[in-house]
């Protein structure tokens, strides 16, 4: 018998012995070789009835309704008509609550050279021979090295996630979800989709309204996986997810005629796109009835500024230059404001956007710096702006040449220990920056 024929006949009773019991998925291995995979049940997890965190207080727009705005001599300062969050606007008050957290990314590429995986969705069934109590179990090993939090990337809202969310529960880890790339910069392979006519590859091209594409992606992941069924058949967020990452650094991706920046940024493409994206993350929600406490969704940043935003743009001009307005702050720079005042963008919301704001928002940032310069471009700033009520996390961290070769373990380590120990604290920067959540 062949190597070819041995192979296959190892296959068909792979396949015999998991189809009583399991799905079996067939995948193209990176060595050219047919791997089948026996697909173990979904682990069993106890849903706690947890409820919905009470509202914060409204944000107001009036300058009468905040102190340092009171002279200013104009209806609307938090934000003006022409959406800028002045300087002089209070902290927005925030529901939200994060334990503070140390964690870590999890994207296990299972070879050391790669031209094209079969996906990259780790959280998948397929790849359990990687995170799964019968494989390498490496979710075990990152949480006795002391994280609590992952932090995942690739989604295939296709495939299952019920399982690798449940071992996390069962290990006491959190997990930061995200909605891939897929529904803003490529063609939908949604087939309800035909008869709704939505705006595929909605980020790269007007009208930049992401809504019904979003809302299409979430609701299949919120099925497969990303929520479970109560003692009660209610349906609510999976215990295991701590936060959901609505998309990874926008400002690299939202593009308009194929160009990054520009035009994408200084008309509000960029924010008409994700306020659009929140929307519709919010009616996805809405249209499976979820009970319960829900967590917070976010955007992480590339720790760029946006000197032509189009909130930054007008807040330059004339009695708009107060210091420290959010748009010089390196988190999600004009989203915030359009969440406040959306028509500023030519978007007009199904649901409340402020509120979402106020009540489900995470500011989030990449970085490839140190903890010196992440306080002072990101912490110190954003403790003097209206955004220092808003809970915040770094998505990524690590200094770029502390990846070199002849870098030093201790000089990541020394940095490490710092930034830990202001997420522990609840003060950053010697009590002069923003309480960081998490690295």
């Amino acid at each position: 018998m062949s190597v070819g024929e041995r192979r296959a006949e190892a296959r068909k009773r792979r396949q015999e012995q998991c189809q009583k019991s399991c799905a079996c998925v067939v995948i193209s291995s990176l060595v050219a070789t047919i791997v089948i995979q026996c697909l173990a049940k979904p682990v069993e997890v106890t849903v706690p009835n947890t409820p919905e965190v009470p509202a914060a207080q409204p944000y107001l727009a009036a300058c009468s309704a905040h102190a340092k705005c009171a002279q200013q001599g104009q209806d609307d300062c938090c934000p003006s008509s022409d959406g800028v969050l002045m300087g002089c606007c209070s902290p927005i008050p925030s529901s939200v609550k994060v334990d503070p957290f140390r964690g870590m990314c999890y994207a296990p590429t299972p070879a050391k050279n790669v031209s094209v995986l079969p996906t990259d969705d780790y959280m998948a069934p397929w790849a359990e021979a990687l995170w799964g109590k019968s494989g390498r179990d490496d979710l075990s090993a990152i949480r006795q090295m002391g994280f609590k939090v992952l932090r995942v990337y690739g989604n295939d809202p296709r495939l299952s996630h019920e399982a690798f969310l449940s071992r996390c529960t069962a290990l006491g880890l959190k997990v930061i979800v995200a909605i891939s790339d897929f529904p803003y910069t490529q063609e939908s392979e949604f087939p309800e989709t035909t008869c709704e006519d939505p705006q595929s590859k909605c980020a790269t091209a007007p009208p930049y309204d992401c809504f019904t594409e979003v809302r299409l992606q979430f609701t299949t992941m919120l099925k497969n996986g990303f929520t479970v069924r109560d003692g009660e058949g209610q349906m609510r967020y999976h215990p295991a997810i701590e936060a959901i990452i609505l998309i990874n650094e926008p400002e690299l991706k939202i593009t308009y005629q194929g160009a990054i920046a520009k035009d994408a940024w200084s008309k509000g493409y960029y924010t008409k796109a994700l306020l659009s994206a929140l929307d519709g993350a919010l009616r996805a929600e809405e249209s499976l009835s979820i009970m319960g406490a829900k967590p917070p969704f976010t955007v992480v940043n590339s720790f760029s500024t946006c000197e032509t935003c189009k909130t930054n743009v007008a807040g330059r001009g004339g009695r708009r230059s107060s210091p420290r307005r959010p748009s010089d702050v390196r988190v999600t720079p004009g989203f915030l404001e359009g969440a406040l005042k959306p028509d500023f963008f030519g978007y007009d919301p199904r649901h409340d956007l402020k509120s979402a704001l106020q009540n489900r928002w995470l500011l989030g940032f990449n970085t490839q710096d140190t903890s010196d310069v992440i306080c002072k471009q990101v912490l110190q700033p954003l403790k003097a702006t209206p955004l220092s009520g808003l809970p915040i996390w770094a998505g990524e961290y690590k200094a770029w040449y502390q990846s070199m070769p002849d870098s030093k373990v201790a000089d990541f380590k020394e940095d490490w220990s710092k930034l830990s120990s202001w997420v522990q604290q609840g003060a950053s920067c010697d009590a002069a920056g923003a309480p960081l959540r998490g690295p």
